[in-house]
């Protein structure tokens, strides 16, 4: 499209011997990554507020239709956007940017959020860490496989054809939604004096790593960091790991002479097995480690800490997202359930924190082994192994949604969510330009010792993150 714009204000081209190719001008070249940098940039404001659109959304409407609302909302910016590809040129450009203010409604930040709310709900105590590492590992491998035949498709039939696929794909899903996920009933919460209300309630995401104060089994009050450090680390983690695929694919194309063939089977190499690890070898991970940490089934006299007071309170009392306020209840479907009852809610399992350090240690080695990689078939192993690192950030949810009240789980999974994008869009600023800097010193492997090292200071903090003590109760403000 921008290279249609420049030719719609400049002379025709009429390619020469040696040129061949109409697009290739460093002003079409320069103006494409102009509006490509806006697309990002925008895609990360607009996403941002959708984690917080979302949040209010489930606490207000419930789960079910705040995920419909979601997926439904993607699928109509899809459109607007198809209209920016039919019309072309500057002013398909235009609508294409502003689309992605329906972001804001609908977009990826939002049904993620709203798919690990869900599985928080359905999921049991002891399984609810397992679980949301599947549903990471089934979308990336959904993500893979859509770069992979979007790929094929816009080659084969044109650059529009992926869209009408995701326009499709976004359809059938809220369909599904509508008739197959069952409704969650909400359970309304007693008024307390302590209850958030006010605008304060819409930054829960970010009063969630707030420092918190407990009082101890002894009686004296404690300041904790768990949910504080937690953060940080994963932060680390992801700004250490999260330019992996990108600096696969231009190492490869720099120092290997990798094309795009070469390129995407090495992506969808490494995508796919982290999938596939984290779908099926990171829950059985947990399950053993839980009983190999905790053989006994621990209760709640013998627990690593007690949940507050008004928590216990609740008794049989079923819990879900919307306990946060009063809900206005918009499924009265028939199919409506409750959330199974949590006989052990208020166990802590510890090698859930274990293992997030564990593999972003873990992330550390095999990245910076990658330093020594010397010929281009051995980025294929790199693309192997790297996927044994996975799961810091599935395992960080697990634990942080047992450092806080069961009545914070959507604040808690935004906060996490809300950290991930941000050091997505760190990681892809500051080695992007690590990378440049040691490319023009014939260095570039030198960035995966920069990612290595990122790594292993997200290790120490994590190291720092601790379960609220025995016995001890939160005091809320």
């Amino acid at each position: 499209m921008t290279c249609d714009a420049y030719y719609g204000t400049h002379s025709s081209f009429s390619p020469s011997p040696s040129e061949l190719d109409r697009c290739a001008r460093r002003d079409i070249e320069a103006s494409t990554a102009r509006a490509y940098a806006l697309l990002g940039a925008s895609t990360t404001i607009f996403g941002t507020l959708n984690l917080f659109f979302t949040a209010w959304s489930i606490k207000r409407l419930g789960v079910k239709p705040a995920l419909m609302i979601q997926v439904f909302w993607a699928a109509a910016r899809t459109t607007i956007q198809m209209l920016g590809l039919v019309t072309g040129s500057s002013t398909g450009i235009m609508i294409v940017q502003c689309s992605q203010i329906m972001t804001i409604i609908g977009g990826p930040n939002g049904y993620v959020l709203g798919l690990n709310s869900y599985i928080a709900e359905v999921s049991g105590h002891e399984g609810r860490t397992g679980a949301l590492g599947r549903l990471s590992g089934i979308m990336m491998m959904g993500s893979a496989t859509g770069f992979l035949v979007g790929g094929i498709v816009g080659e084969h039939l044109g650059i529009l054809a992926p869209f009408q696929m995701a326009w499709c794909s976004f359809l059938l899903c809220t369909l599904f939604i509508f008739l197959a996920l069952p409704s969650i009933t909400p359970a309304e919460k007693p008024a307390t004096a302590s209850q958030v209300s006010g605008i304060k309630r819409y930054f829960g995401p970010l009063r969630i790593f707030a420092p918190q104060k407990w009082t101890l089994e002894n009686g004296q009050t404690s300041a904790q960091f768990g949910a504080l450090t937690l953060g940080i680390g994963v932060y680390l983690a992801i700004l250490a790991t999260g330019y992996i695929p990108t600096l696969l694919q231009m190492y490869s194309t720099n120092e290997f002479g990798f094309g795009t063939g070469a390129n995407g089977r090495l992506i969808f190499i490494y995508s796919t097995l982290r999938g596939l690890f984290l779908s099926l070898i990171f829950p059985r991970i947990i399950s053993l480690g839980r009983k190999w940490l905790q053989p006994v089934t621990t209760t709640p006299e013998n627990s690593a800490w007690e949940p507050p007071a008004e928590e216990s309170r609740m008794g049989d009392v079923p819990t879900s997202p919307s306990e946060v306020e009063p809900v206005d209840n918009m499924d009265n479907e028939t199919n409506a359930v409750n959330p199974p009852q949590r006989k052990s809610e208020n166990e802590t399992y510890v090698f859930d924190l274990w293992y997030a350090r564990s593999s972003i240690l873990l992330d550390c080695i095999l990245t910076g082994l990658a330093t020594f990689v010397t010929h281009g078939w051995q980025l294929y192993i790199v693309a192997v192994v790297l996927p044994l690192g996975a799961g810091t950030g599935a395992a960080s949810k697990g634990t942080i949604l047992q450092m806080i009240p069961s009545s914070e789980r959507v604040d808690a999974l935004s906060g996490i969510t809300l950290v991930e994008n941000l050091a997505r869009l760190s990681t892809s600023a500051i080695f992007g330009l690590i990378f440049a800097a040691f490319a023009q010193l014939g260095r570039s492997q030198l960035t995966f010792v920069c990612n290595a090292g990122v790594a292993f200071v997200g290790f120490v903090v994590l190291m720092l993150s601790r379960f609220p003590p025995k016995n001890s109760h939160r005091i809320d403000e």
